[in-house]
């Protein structure tokens, strides 16, 4: 096997690669995305089955990296059933090939005659049995992946004999359930494509998505569903691991012979193309010529131009409004902060200190302010500024810069407006970074208070601090309010003036409903470690001591339960948004009439497509002053801001819905004299008004409490 061994993906001689590369742009596709070749009955010569090294050899010199071959070789697989004969062996010897090359260049096809959910009892056995045998060769092979192509819109015992395999067997490969893109295919009428594959995975328990996962057949006729956005973008929230391209969906030029796909299979492809590990296949589907080895290489190429530029569009546009980092922070899972209840570390500080559009905007509405305020009436010479929780002190800094800018637009050399600057921090060891600011950034013009900002009203009187003009702080969360900016600044109330500016005046959260397998299977299997069993976990109980001596975050209702109940953080991709969001919430400061913080929202969503709903993204926005603005809402994003990154609410299962129902989500901030939690849930009423409610989540802050 040494003429494919050493060279990329099935390819021939470095002579033969060159003739089939015409430019040097088809080269780096060629390396980037891999297209296959799917072996079909216009295949088969004699004893091909052992003759594996020359057809993958021919392959590669049409530009393909990799094969879909049947995995009890073609006399197995193209075999015509019938009752009176039994199938034939498997015979496909891995001796052919070194076991990486298989494992590399080759897909495993389950043989074509297979039908465990066939109307024939006794075919539809025999397929049980020789699908498991399949399988356990696809083991011995050491294959990376299978296809399978469901025959019918409900496959419930093809679903069993997988869903018992991948729950029980050690097996490293990655099963493809391919569903047409024509429901006709496999008997259906009204059926929509993805609620069969929806469907399916449901029967397997929804199991990782790593391990199942859903390919898309192209065919030449296309539902709907594929040419209709909304509804393409649902596949953007699967797995989706492969496509097959049936060569009918090819145009040829009959003059240049040069090979395209259609325009609207193309849209099709681009729409679910979600990254460069998706793989594609090719399968001639009509009677090309085994001879045709031009039009081979011209499908290879008109496949790999039709996705060669989405991901790197795709990506510009995603990411256009972050910095470019070396890290990648797409659909991982982060807890939101809890600084109120613990002391943040330098590297997290940095880190929102390095948003570049954040602090701009909070300088450009203390500049506002000042102007608002040194061009009253009075007319004052100095105004007293607070910055509550300042961090490592970028706010301070940005506070000076608005000062500066007052100044030279609006007053004289001799009539500077001048900040009596007052830096309230709790963290001791931030405090140690402020005094260093202050002497070396500052003029030492600033007073440092190492406070809690709800002590302030009884500091002040110890200290003989003056009361504030201008309060400034930067203590919002991802869902707004979840960082307890609420309760820190109701604390500080007492002390304020009756004209004293809040420097956020206004925050509100929103909420929209999405699908993301990925995101519900990533919070599904997130548990701690042996080692780090007792760190605390994030709800209202804490780690206990055991009679080992060693100590363990227990959760009373469910470690998996507990982890569906929290609010995580998540730079969304792998989603789709079935609706627009929505307010939740929205508080405003100065909070002087006391206006309780325990809140209740019911919000009303329309669903107008089939979808399994896995929670809800949360983003908000704030009125910083007047008309400067932040925003993490999709809508009216403050583009080029990285301070944050939106939540997610999950629910405990995924939730379907259809066409035409309406969905209300119950979400209630409570809270006690420790901390604050949230309790949610939802409600499904269906277009014939049936109803359904999940149950409410995170009861009593068991699961996510935000300790104040």
């Amino acid at each position: 096997m040494t003429v494919i061994e050493g060279q990329s993906a099935c390819q021939g001689t470095s002579g033969d690669a060159e003739n089939a590369t015409k430019n040097s742009q088809n080269d780096e596709a060629r390396a980037r995305i891999n297209v296959g070749w799917m072996t079909t009955p216009n295949d088969v010569i004699e004893n091909l089955d052992t003759r594996v090294v020359e057809f993958s050899t021919a392959l590669g010199k049409f530009q393909y990296s990799f094969v879909g071959y049947p995995i009890g070789g073609v006399v197995r697989s193209f075999w015509k059933y019938s009752r009176n004969e039994e199938p034939p062996l498997i015979n496909l010897p891995d001796m052919q090939l070194q076991n990486h090359l298989w494992e590399t260049y080759f897909s495993g096809q389950v043989s074509s005659w297979i039908d465990c959910d066939s109307k024939d009892e006794h075919l539809a056995r025999l397929s049980e049995e020789e699908l498991l045998k399949e399988l356990n060769y696809v083991c011995y092979l050491g294959l990376r992946t299978i296809i399978v192509e469901l025959k019918h819109v409900k496959s419930p015992r093809l679903a069993s004999v997988l869903n018992r395999w991948v729950w029980t067997k050690h097996a490293n490969f990655t099963i493809w359930v391919f569903v047409p893109t024509s429901v006709q295919t496999i008997g259906g009428e009204l059926e929509d494509v993805w609620s069969v594959w929806a469907d399916f995975r449901s029967q397997c328990a929804n199991y990782c998505s790593l391990k199942l996962q859903v390919g898309i057949h192209i065919t030449s006729d296309l539902d709907d569903e594929f040419t209709d956005k909304k509804f393409v973008d649902r596949w953007k929230a699967e797995p989706v691991g492969a496509m097959i391209i049936d060569s009918d969906a090819f145009i040829t030029d009959p003059v240049t012979g040069v090979a395209t796909l259609s325009q609207p299979h193309a849209v099709a492809i681009r729409g679910i193309w979600m990254n460069d590990s998706i793989r594609l296949l090719i399968r001639d589907v009509g009677s090309l010529s085994k001879h045709s080895n031009t039009l081979k290489m011209e499908y290879a190429r008109a496949a790999r131009n039709t996705v060669k530029d989405v991901s790197w569009i795709r990506s510009k546009a995603e990411c256009s409004d972050y910095p470019d980092t070396n890290i990648d922070y797409t659909d991982i899972l982060q807890a939101p902060l809890q600084p109120l209840a613990d002391n943040l570390d330098s590297c997290v500080y940095n880190t929102f200190e390095q948003d570049p559009i954040k602090y701009q905007k909070y300088k450009e509405a203390v500049e506002l302010a000042l102007r608002d305020f040194g061009e009253s009436s009075a007319h004052p010479n100095s105004v007293v500024v607070y910055v509550l929780g300042a961090g490592r002190g970028p706010l301070v800094s940005a506070c000076y810069e608005a000062e500066s800018a007052y100044n030279e637009k609006y007053r004289a050399k001799k009539d500077r407006l001048k900040i009596k600057m007052f830096v309230v921090e709790k963290n001791t060891n931030a405090v140690v970074t402020l005094r260093y600011m202050n002497v070396k950034a500052w003029k030492e013009r600033a007073r440092i208070v190492e406070s809690d900002m709800r002590s302030l009203p009884q500091k002040s009187i110890e200290l003989g601090l003056d009361q504030p003009d201008i309060i400034v702080s930067e203590l919002l969360g991802s869902f707004g309010d979840n960082e307890l900016s609420p309760e820190c600044l109701d604390g500080v109330t007492p002390f304020l003036k009756p004209t004293t500016i809040s420097i956020p005046q206004k925050y509100t959260s929103y909420a929209a409903p999405i699908m993301s397998l990925n995101m519900y299977q990533t919070i599904l299997s997130t548990s701690p470690n042996f080692w780090n069993r007792g760190i605390c976990g994030h709800g209202r109980d804490g780690p206990e001591l055991t009679s080992r001596g060693s100590f363990l975050q227990r959760y009373p209702q469910g470690s998996d339960v507990s982890n569906l109940d929290q609010i995580y953080v998540v730079y969304l991709r792998q989603f789709c948004p079935l609706a627009l969001p929505k307010e939740v919430f929205s508080f405003e400061h100065p909070n002087f009439e006391n206006v309780s913080n325990d809140r209740k929202a019911l919000i009303e969503f329309d669903i107008d497509r089939p979808a399994d709903i896995m929670g809800f993204a949360g983003y908000f926005d704030m009125v910083l002053y007047k008309d400067v603005m932040l925003s993490i809402l999709p809508s009216t994003y403050s583009k080029g801001m990285i301070s944050w990154f939106p939540a997610v609410i999950p629910l405990r299962d995924l939730l379907r819905v259809s066409n035409g129902d309406k969905i209300r989500f119950l979400i209630e901030r409570k809270s006690d004299e420790h901390g604050v939690w949230y309790e949610w849930c939802v409600e499904r009423q269906g277009a014939n008004g049936e109803k359904e409610q999940t149950p409410l989540q995170n009861q009593n802050g068991q699961s996510y409490y935000m300790r104040q």
